[in-house]
């Protein structure tokens, strides 16, 4: 998970940007790959060029809970460069989803 002390995602946040929350539910079977792969997935989103912020957190503190991540980034180009990208393709959507027993994801723009 991500580290407490990294600054808020949100931090910031200016109108045009786009955030994107998304609540994972890892089955019980996959949780611990999905653990493994997530560190991966932050930090070569954090190094791409319009992600202006990548955090993933556990809302209920509990190891076997949700992960909650909450994304942004420069504006909706950003977001599908993110999408379209080699790391989220073989990371987030070949690897992680798969394992997933439930996937909620919000997409918004600041105002």
């Amino acid at each position: 998970m991500s580290d407490s002390t990294s600054p808020w995602p949100l931090a910031g946040a200016r109108p045009g940007e786009v955030v994107v929350i998304a609540r994972w539910t890892p089955s019980p079977e996959g949780r611990a790959q999905v653990d493994a792969a997530l560190p991966g997935l932050v930090a070569a989103s954090l190094a791409e060029p319009g992600c202006l912020g990548y955090r993933a957190y556990r809302p209920d503190g509990d190891a076997d809970g949700d992960i909650v991540l909450v994304e942004r980034y420069a504006d909706r180009d950003a977001l599908e460069a993110h999408r379209t990208s080699a790391h989220f393709r073989e990371i987030a959507v070949e690897r992680i989803v798969p394992l997933l027993a439930d996937r909620e994801v919000v997409v918004t723009t600041v105002g």
